[in-house]
């Protein structure tokens, strides 16, 4: 027991079973939550995210390398030690295991503290006393047709290539930039969202994008670097959106539906054309596909009036995942679908959708 208490890696395993503490805090206490998030939560995050925010690339996708390099350099010199005779295979490869599961330990404790413990804090719906209500066709085509007519509008407004797709004229690192700072002006009328300093958040393109594409992840928050990581692969179009989807988990609205809703308010309230014109995109092909399916003849109606360029936007974006769908994009979305149902949103993937219920109730506020 002593020797064990001398030990780094004992401490880091308890790390785990005091992070899964936090969360059940979170779950099972009323306005811990909402506390741990105010009064922790926040100004850490906030301080560290600031930091890491103002590094240019992905400290995400450094660490996963680094983790496969240590992984396989402990491998091999346990394998060195036993062949040397230095120790038994059997204790070299336990001391691997052990550091590994500390390793384990200490990502399970990260997790739960800079993002477990925020699934369970007040909506943003009920945050900003968003009625939330069922909704009839007729209600969800008006949306539909509300979203069409903006985006058509600012389809004209942006720069497209030869086949009428819409590009974004600098690179994913400028318009990280500005994402972060489009942002920011959501402060005004939502002050709750403000944290941190004027680096957080700041998206992450990933290099290695090829990787998620496989996987047609187009954006992950990474609550171990505080970072909002994009892939940057597939049309342009909706890269902006996703960057607003990635920085507001970093606010700590983590349930995904809220997460897309609170994207398209930052789209929305952008005063860059492209922003604005990205979040309506997101939000008029989630709420086209709930209107086709319950109103097929609306659909077909609305979907006739889409302009050339947003046409192209959307058959674009329609090759990129069909030239994507793989057993590996099956095998992702099972984990995405199990992730999310772990952490109290049981629809898990469909709680993608819920979005359009979210941008109903905001449309009956305008």
């Amino acid at each position: 027991m002593k020797k064990a208490l001398k030990s780094p890696c004992f401490y880091l395993i308890m790390l785990s079973p005091l992070g899964l503490l936090l969360c059940a805090a979170a779950k099972y206490c009323p306005d811990f939550a909402d506390f741990y998030c105010e009064k922790v939560y926040k100004p850490v995050a906030g301080f560290l995210g600031s930091i890491t925010g103002a590094i240019p690339f992905s400290l995400m996708e450094l660490a996963i390398g680094s983790e496969v390099v240590f992984v396989l350099w402990q491998c091999v010199s346990a394998a060195i030690r036993a062949h040397r005779g230095e120790q038994s295979v059997l204790k070299a490869f336990s001391v691997v295991l052990v550091r590994i599961f500390s390793a384990a330990s200490a990502v399970l404790f990260l997790f739960c503290i800079f993002c477990g413990t925020n699934y369970y804090r007040t909506s943003f719906a009920k945050t900003v006393g968003l009625s939330v209500e069922k909704s009839s066709k007729e209600e969800l085509f008006a949306l539909c047709s509300d979203l069409l007519d903006r985006a058509n509008a600012l389809s004209t407004e942006l720069e497209h290539d030869e086949h009428g797709v819409t590009l974004y004229g600098e690179s994913d690192f400028a318009m990280a930039r500005s994402a972060a700072e489009e942002y920011r002006l959501l402060y005004e009328k939502y002050p709750f969202l403000k944290m941190g300093g004027k680096t957080l958040g700041t998206p992450k393109p990933v290099i290695c994008s090829f990787v998620m594409s496989k996987t047609l992840i187009s954006g992950v928050y990474s609550p171990y670097t505080l970072e909002a990581n994009v892939c940057r692969e597939g049309p342009d179009f909706l890269r902006g959106f996703t960057m607003m989807h990635e920085q507001t988990h970093l606010r700590g609205f983590m349930n995904e539906a809220e997460a897309n809703f609170v994207a398209f308010l930052a789209c929305e309230n952008s005063s860059d054309p492209y922003f604005e014109y990205s979040g309506y995109c997101h939000a008029l092909l989630s709420s086209m596909n709930a209107l086709y399916s319950v109103d097929y003849e609306g659909w077909l109606e609305l979907r006739q009036k889409y302009s050339s360029a947003l046409d192209a936007d959307m058959r674009a974006q329609n090759a990129y995942v069909s030239e994507n769908e793989s057993k590996i994009s099956e095998v992702s979305d099972s984990i995405n679908d199990a992730y999310l149902k772990i952490n109290s949103q049981t629809d898990g993937v469909r709680s993608y959708g819920m979005v359009v219920d979210l941008l109903l109730a905001y449309w009956r506020t305008k």
